[in-house]
């Protein structure tokens, strides 16, 4: 057991078992086994960067890791920018989950605003500076998704698939 002192964390301490390394490289090893990684972050513009690269760290042995985190930027960026998630005190989760074939990115918020919609607009609207941002996830990603509400919030996700 390791001498660090007790910062409140005595809880935590109990709640996990010793690591074993014949177990962590028996999972480590399994190909269909997934990987889950989550973090959260604070509401502000600052912080995408961070989960960005975070995101292409997660990912840097695909060759998909800088689509990755473009396509995290964007997410933690409309989150920050179009609901609470980017008010006072507000923040986002970062939720990257992986297996060989497979990785999902989720960017979870606290609603407010509308429903995030990857579909084109509609035709003859003018042209717009902002608002491409989903529909070119979209044509990055295998699969898109949103699920909630904005008075609970959403997770709002792509998969992309690696290959392996």
């Amino acid at each position: 057991m390791s001498s660090l002192p007790d910062r409140g964390i005595g809880m935590a301490r109990a709640e996990l078992p010793e690591p074993c390394p014949e177990l962590i490289w028996a999972a480590a090893c399994r190909p269909g086994e997934a990987v889950t990684w989550r973090k959260i972050f604070p509401g502000t513009t600052e912080r995408v960067a961070e989960a960005r690269r975070l995101t292409g760290l997660f990912l840097d042995d695909t060759p998909l890791a800088d689509d990755a985190a473009w396509i995290v930027g964007e997410l933690a960026a409309n989150a920050v920018r179009h609901t609470r998630s980017g008010e006072a005190g507000g923040e986002y989760v970062l939720e990257l989950r992986r297996t060989r074939h497979l990785a999902r990115l989720t960017v979870c918020d606290l609603g407010g605003g509308g429903r995030p919609t990857f579909t084109p607009a509609a035709p003859g609207l003018p042209y717009a500076e902002h608002g491409y941002g989903l529909r070119a996830i979209a044509q990055l990603a295998a699969r898109t998704g949103v699920r909630g509400t904005p008075e609970y919030g959403h997770a709002v996700w792509a998969d992309l698939l690696l290959g392996g």
